[in-house]
């Protein structure tokens, strides 16, 4: 089946995919004098840039050094992020330290750890920072929003700045063009020095009424959801079904261990796959894959849980459904508190996940099982 499936998914995007190169190498460099004339996927750990993208570039690596002439999009994920260079499009930057120190033609995303626009950062369109720690100083021609723990502004800003922080620091001199918005535990005091050709305005959260238990009629709905996938997954892989039954209830151990690897583990192989050609079909599959064990792990928990509230040792036909509709009763009781919902559904995922993986390499065991009456009359002939 994988031999069939993979080629297939490779053929149909190998034309859309004609004009991108993935790179995957330890270390990318591209000296001043170098031309990349095509869209880029790159992953390494080191990648610096100084020459010319004509095209829209994909970064992953601990140390981005970008301080070329980029005329595309540029997206970029990594431990550190110096945006020093030319950059004629939008530039989306995601790392623990992102600086910028260049010239951006476009609007400006940047998240991470610590968000810092220099003083000689130009942006031509909208600014937005999410960050523990924002500091921005540069000029920026659009609107600015800032969501972190603390923000400090200053330089230039055109249009309208929106701030969301515990602490709010305006800088000197700080000129901005619009009006300033900021929702802070603290009032803003302005220095006589900062201009501000709009308002001060101060927003304060608005706190919702405490939700104790999700909507019954939803909750109850997905239920019967889960129970009515559950039996025609059961119907349809009775062996894998009884395997990850007789897994969780001989070895919960293991396959809480093999669930718990599994969780982050499959996803990121997903996303390392996606730098690579070959690798971004099977990419896809792993993607999908993941996610239906995923759901597919309160199925197996489900059953298991019944089982021990009814004292079955084995899974029959018979009993299928009232164990199946026991144990999701149990789960979405569980899960309707909302303070536990996410730590009880990620126990369920690590335990479901780890017990339907591990049921791929056991022997297979029938659900049906044979009635002991018909044992017996089969001795005695």
């Amino acid at each position: 089946m994988w031999k069939v499936i993979l080629p297939a998914v490779a053929l149909l995007i190998a034309p859309c995919a004609s004009a991108i190169e993935f790179v995957q190498a330890g270390q990318f460099i591209s000296s001043e004098s170098e031309v990349l004339r095509e869209e880029l996927w790159i992953s390494a750990d080191t990648v610096t840039i100084s020459g010319e993208a004509l095209e829209d570039l994909f970064l992953a690596g601990s140390s981005l050094d970008l301080r070329g002439t980029f005329q595309g999009d540029l997206w970029g994920a990594g431990n550190s992020a110096i945006a020093a260079g030319t950059f004629g499009d939008n530039v989306r930057l995601a790392a623990r330290l992102v600086q910028v120190s260049g010239a951006v033609h476009g609007s400006l995303t940047a998240a991470g750890n610590t968000v810092k626009i220099e003083p000689s950062a130009t942006i031509a369109e909208d600014m937005l920072c999410l960050a523990e720690n924002v500091i921005s100083e540069g000029s920026v021609s659009g609107r600015a929003r800032i969501i972190a723990q603390k923000a400090t502004l200053g330089g230039q800003i055109a249009g309208d700045v929106s701030i969301t922080a515990q602490d709010v620091v305006v800088l000197p001199n700080t000129v901005i063009g619009g009006s300033l918005t900021y929702t802070a535990p603290k009032e803003l005091l302005l220095s006589p020095s900062v201009q501000l050709g709009g308002e001060l305005v101060r927003k304060f959260k608005a706190v919702p009424p405490r939700q104790i238990f999700k909507p019954l009629g939803a909750h109850l709905l997905f239920g019967a959801a889960a129970l009515l996938a559950g039996m025609v997954f059961c119907g349809i892989f009775p062996r894998y079904t009884a395997n990850a039954f007789n897994a969780l209830r001989t070895v919960p151990g293991v396959c809480m261990l093999i669930g718990f690897a599994a969780l982050f583990l499959i996803p990121l192989t997903a996303f390392l796959l996606l730098f690579t050609f070959i690798g971004q079909p099977l990419s896809i599959l792993l993607t999908f894959a993941y996610l239906i064990l995923l759901y597919l792990s309160k199925i197996a928990v489900a059953l298991w849980l019944g089982a021990l509230i009814l004292r079955r040792k084995e899974l029959s036909r018979r009993g299928l459904f009232g164990t199946l509709a026991l144990g999701l009763l149990i789960v979405y009781a569980l899960t309707a508190v909302d303070a536990a919902s996410i730590p009880v559904n990620m126990v369920i995922a690590i335990l479901g996940l780890g017990a339907l993986i591990l049921a791929l390499f056991r022997k297979p065991v029938l659900i049906v099982q044979t009635p002991p009456k018909f044992n017996e009359t089969k001795k005695e002939d």
